[in-house]
């Protein structure tokens, strides 16, 4: 369970590597999206690689509430979860994203 986190600075992308996981490709996402389409691709892919057991919950988290703190007009709408972002990750990877932001409070800019 040493999770070894890698960022490539010039990217800005996280790289996952643990002794599980060797011999299979380091999960590459993003953490500043540019649209909201690309967002909901990022976090489908934390949320397929944190229930593979690929990245541990404490950084599948810490990506979640970066998204919401640095990428909240992305993320969310008047009700909740951006319409565009629920549609394209679905609804179980929608509830266990609400389920990480679970306490989750975002201060005044």
């Amino acid at each position: 369970m040493s999770e070894l986190p890698v960022i490539h600075k010039e990217q800005n992308q996280l790289q996952y590597e643990s002794k599980s996981t060797k011999g299979v490709q380091p999960m590459n996402i993003l953490k500043n999206p540019t649209t909201v389409k690309l967002l909901a691709s990022q976090v489908i892919l934390a949320c397929d690689g944190y229930i593979a057991l690929k990245m541990p919950e404490k950084q599948f988290r810490e990506l979640i509430t970066h998204y919401a703190s640095q990428h909240g007009k992305k993320l969310f709408s008047k009700n909740g979860l951006n319409p565009t972002v629920t549609t394209r990750i679905g609804k179980k990877r929608a509830e266990l994203v609400n389920i990480m932001l679970s306490g989750f409070q975002m201060g005044f800019n």
